[in-house]
């Protein structure tokens, strides 16, 4: 498999073990390489911890959760969340609304496709897929709303 472009909604729900959690581990798995955003660990670290705090989880799941995504993670591009990320982020996308942190991953993703090649964005969040898709990129994985 290509390039694969990490987005954190992908990332949680193969960590916390869902109903899809298989089939995202393994295009990450199986991805010649998985680049994500710098803020992707911050926003994998916040979630355990407010899943913990509010008794959704234990604290034991959360150090399992984060040692998997550690150990995973160990072999992946961050890419930095750089001025022109930024910048980028600031800027319209096709389908408005974009919540902040979609719009900085959305913008790595962009930024890595101009200076690289398109990755094929893995999110199960629809508008970051929708805005992916009309920004040129693939997405995985193919969700029921996805099926003719």
């Amino acid at each position: 498999m290509s390039t694969v472009y990490a987005e954190s909604s992908a990332v949680l729900r193969w960590l916390l073990g869902t109903e899809d959690a298989t089939s995202l581990r393994d295009v990450l798995a199986n991805a010649r390489l998985v680049v994500t955003s710098a803020l992707t660990s911050t926003e994998v670290a916040r979630t355990l911890r407010r899943l913990v705090a509010t008794g959704v989880i234990g604290t034991g799941a959360s150090d399992d959760s984060w040692r998997r995504y550690a150990a995973a993670s160990a072999h992946w591009h961050f890419y930095g969340v750089t001025d022109a990320v930024l910048a980028r982020a600031s800027q319209p996308f096709p389908r408005e609304p974009v919540r902040t942190l979609d719009a900085i991953h959305l913008a790595t993703a962009a930024m890595f496709s101009l200076e690289v090649a398109p990755p094929t964005v893995l999110s199960v969040d629809r508008s970051l897929r929708a805005n992916a898709q009309a920004l040129g990129m693939a997405v995985m994985p193919v969700l029921p709303q996805d099926l003719p």
